[in-house]
């Protein structure tokens, strides 16, 4: 039998992006990510790996008419960068690597795959092949960072001397926390999130940005609802151009191109509407297409004359959690700073 070849290091990184930079920067070894937005669509608990996985290919399969950047509307495995199961099997692959190293930042979108992630590594590791993460929240000289994509190769490259050796406070705190996410109500998750999270430093940020998703306690509205439909006034707004002032203000959740589609499709079928979507033929460099405008009910969930879950009704999952109408509805107050049943 033919040897593996060797590689130095395996790199998992948060998306193509960063494995493009990695390349770029001559940083050797093998190349994987582990993408999937959690923070979008069911993830239930008491499910084993396989069975979740099935939950998140169903969930990622459909029509994609907002945007083509989304996972195309078929069955996202055929795509084999975006095979969630080829990511697993890429680290289970451990003889063609020395060490792995983990590429994820602060946000949202990396801090819900990160502990995916680390609790996977702990329940199967299966060797003792270290295990390092590169973290950052801030880079100098970039005062507004967002993420790794967009540093230059270079920049990228001075981070790899920053990585830490992962150990077991990192593993059970990202195991405890997965746990909580999918707990199917969000108590768990918002007390972790108060308590001692300095292993993963970035975490509890993130965590509260997720439970600011929740409808709020004043109109029943998300906080990314509600940027939304204040950006989509007058004559509306192109979702090209709602999908870069979106994240003005963030620090912590920045939308995809396909939340962003997503979300304008939900509240333009919401019953009554809050928004109208105009498709149009043509879309912009993130693939979106189409306007937005803000409806009378809009505009009066908005001004807080309605509930948009007592107006809208409601059917969503955050996490764990399906909200929905019939009976009392988890929410976020924002004065007391935590979640509630209302």
């Amino acid at each position: 039998m033919t040897p593996v070849a060797k590689t130095r290091f395996l790199h998992v990184a948060n998306g193509t992006c960063t494995t493009r930079l990695i390349q770029a920067a001559g940083i050797p070894g093998a190349l994987s990510i582990w993408a999937d937005p959690l923070h979008d669509g069911p993830v239930p608990g008491g499910l084993t790996d396989e069975e979740l996985l099935d939950v998140r290919l169903r969930y990622h399969t459909g029509p994609a008419d907002i945007t083509s950047a989304a996972w195309g509307g078929s069955d996202p495995s055929l795509d084999p960068m975006n095979d969630m199961r080829q990511w697993r099997a890429t680290i289970e692959r451990d003889d063609s690597y020395d060490e792995l190293i983990l590429w994820f930042e602060h946000d949202l979108f990396d801090q819900l795959n990160l502990i995916q992630l680390l609790t996977w590594i702990r329940e199967r590791r299966p060797t003792t092949r270290p295990v390092s993460l590169v973290c950052i929240g801030s880079f100098p000289g970039r005062p507004e960072f967002q993420g790794l994509g967009e540093l230059t190769p270079d920049e990228l490259a001075s981070l790899l001397e920053t990585r830490q050796r992962l150990s077991e406070p990192q593993y059970a705190l990202a195991a405890r926390v997965w746990q909580a996410f999918r707990e199917p109500t969000p108590e768990a998750l918002d007390n972790i999130r108060q308590g001692d999270t300095s292993a993963l430093p970035y975490l509890a940020a993130a965590v509260t940005r997720f439970l600011q998703e929740y409808p709020w306690t004043v109109d029943g509205l998300s906080r990314t609802e509600r940027r939304l439909l204040e950006l989509a006034s007058g004559d509306g707004i192109a979702l090209s151009a709602a999908f870069r002032q979106l994240n003005d203000g963030e620090t912590v959740y920045y939308i995809t191109d396909t939340s962003l589609a997503g979300l304008a499709e939900e509240l333009s079928r919401t019953s009554p509407p809050l928004l109208t979507l105009a498709l149009g033929s043509a879309g912009n460099d993130e693939g979106l297409r189409g306007t937005v405008m803000r409806t009378g009910t809009g505009r009066a969930v908005l001004a807080r004359q309605l509930d948009r879950v007592a107006t809208c009704g409601i059917d969503r999952w955050l996490g764990g959690v399906r909200l929905q109408s019939s009976g009392a509805v988890w929410r976020w107050d924002d004065t007391r700073q935590s979640v509630t049943k209302t």
